[in-house]
């Protein structure tokens, strides 16, 4: 059941990403600092780099981390791609590195929080 329900967290996230990218206009309602932009976009991927961690076991037992990485950042590059066709919206590199800021972070934080490996979703010592 609660394969289930990680599953169902990863596609969830994804879908979000991607509804988010194809918004024509996505203005806060109120500017704090320049550039805070990148601070939702680290949040985003914090967010896919979570789901990605809590799937892990699709990712295989070798190097999971570095898949995870791979995935997620090759997901940030397609995301902008897909921005660039948008009307209101545009593309750029420093998108595309807040993005895979926030999922290096996610990931990195996640998986130390849990120095205890057994204690992570997927493996093979915990009830899924």
């Amino acid at each position: 059941m609660a394969v289930i329900f990680r599953r169902g967290f990863l596609i969830l996230v994804s879908f979000l990403v991607v509804y988010l990218s194809h918004q024509p206009s996505l203005k806060p309602p109120l500017e704090l600092f320049p550039h805070q932009d990148k601070l939702f976009h680290m949040i985003e991927f914090g967010g896919l780099g979570l789901a990605l961690v809590l799937n892990r076991d699709i990712f295989g037992k070798k190097h999971p981390r570095t898949a995870m990485l791979f995935s997620g950042v090759a997901w940030a590059v397609l995301d902008e791609f897909h921005q660039s066709f948008v009307p209101g919206r545009d593309s750029s590199l420093q998108d595309v590195a807040a993005d895979a800021a926030g999922l290096v972070i996610a990931v990195f934080l996640f998986f130390r929080l849990f120095k205890n490996r057994a204690m992570l979703p997927g493996s093979r010592k915990t009830k899924d």
